[in-house]
């Protein structure tokens, strides 16, 4: 608070929350849940991530009659900031809803810097990320995973390359990779599809990177009852059904013993 000229002029402050939800309702947090209900508006981020059973009905479950929820795509959330700013030089709380962890992908941080830069209040509310969580039930060490990729949706007959570079280094350094399946018009890529890219990269580098022999890990639908995590051949999972999304695949670099027992395990399942 400032008095000039008699007249008493106050600083708003609003509060930008960014609440990781993890990859399923039963992994909800105390805290996320009630920074949900203590907001004026909620953006759900729809694009980044995917859940097998949160959504924005989720929400509105969540929080009740309280609150504003709106879907929000890369466009309002990434190039649109503006009326998120608005919002809280009003002095609201707003809260941008994420699936999985809200800054494992650095998609917000641009919002963060800019809020923190207006003065107003930012809270981090971390969620169990997919990312974490597949490394957990792989049996995959954690000290052994390289840089992580997402395999994009070819744009006409483009395929990044950049999927197969990733893969390429971390196979020399003897490292897992874990690869992110695109989320696309609220369609999620599946382990199939993304396997049949792998492939056609190959077939353009011919740098023997990827081979039909080599093992794939690939979790389905992973935090809810049904999720299932399975290790195979490459071969052998372009013929699978893998249920349905979201999915993520891991390729595994170099194996320490233990980790190879461990996929055999995964094999008998």
């Amino acid at each position: 608070m400032i008095l000039l000229s008699g007249i008493l002029y106050y600083f708003l402050m609003g509060v930008l929350n960014l609440v990781g939800l993890g990859i399923s309702k039963k992994f909800l947090t105390e805290v996320a849940i009630r920074t949900l209900k203590e907001s004026d508006i909620i953006y759900f981020d729809n694009y980044t991530s995917k859940s097998c059973d949160i959504n924005v009905n989720t929400l509105r479950e969540i929080v009740g009659n309280k609150g504003n929820i709106i879907e929000a795509d890369r466009t309002l959330l990434e190039n649109n900031s503006r009326l998120i700013m608005e919002y809280l030089d009003k002095n609201y709380k707003v809260s941008i809803a994420v699936i999985g962890d809200a800054l494992i992908a650095t998609t917000h941080v641009s919002l963060v810097v800019e809020a923190k830069q207006r003065g107003h209040e930012v809270n981090i509310i971390p969620g169990i990320s997919v990312h974490c969580y597949i490394i957990s039930k792989s049996l995959l060490s954690s000290y052994k995973f390289g840089k992580s990729v997402t395999i994009t949706f070819p744009y006409d007959d483009f395929i990044d390359p950049a999927i197969y570079n990733v893969i390429s280094e971390n196979k020399q350094l003897g490292l897992h990779t874990i690869l992110y399946l695109d989320l696309k018009e609220g369609r999620a890529m599946t382990a199939n599809e993304a396997i049949q890219i792998l492939l056609k990269l190959e077939g353009k580098f011919k740098m023997n990177v990827i081979s039909k022999s080599d093992i794939i890990i690939v979790g389905a639908r992973l935090g809810c009852d049904d999720e299932r995590i399975i290790a195979t051949t490459i071969e052998e999972a372009l013929k699978a059904d893998f249920g349905s999304t979201p999915h993520i695949i891991i390729l595994p670099g170099n194996l320490h013993y233990m980790e190879a027992d461990a996929i055999k395990w995964m094999l008998m399942k």
